[in-house]
């Protein structure tokens, strides 16, 4: 496997199983407002800080960490980037072949089905 980046719990289709992720951000805050993880997913430069456990939230190794996307890897590495380049691109030819493969397969289901030797 390709060596893929770690989970981040900044990323924006990261999700806690506990709802205790809490984004410490480095700005100073007005007086007696607390901020919501769900408003700073744009704010890429906040510590993500788990309210549960009390410490720095360590996504690619918590048991109630998940994907939105469904792309946590269980090694703790993001598969969305790996997900979204597999594709190769097919030329216009190939995928005439394929066409036209799968159209001769259902004709001949077809004349199977209705003992015919031709289609009229």
């Amino acid at each position: 496997m390709r060596n893929l980046p770690q989970c981040k719990a900044t990323c924006q289709f990261f999700r806690c199983g506990q709802r205790a992720l809490y984004i410490k951000s480095s700005a100073p805050q007005q007086r007696g407002f607390r901020s919501n993880p769900w408003e700073q997913r744009g704010n890429r430069d906040g510590i993500p800080f788990c309210n549960w456990v009390g410490d720095v939230c360590v996504a690619a190794r918590c048991n109630y960490a998940f994907c939105e996307k469904r792309a946590l890897l269980p090694n703790g590495t993001c598969g969305l980037q790996e997900r979204e380049s597999a594709r190769p691109a097919r030329s216009i030819e190939e995928e005439a072949r394929r066409e036209e493969e799968a159209l001769r397969v259902a004709r001949e289901r077809l004349l199977k089905k209705t003992g015919h030797e031709f289609i009229e």
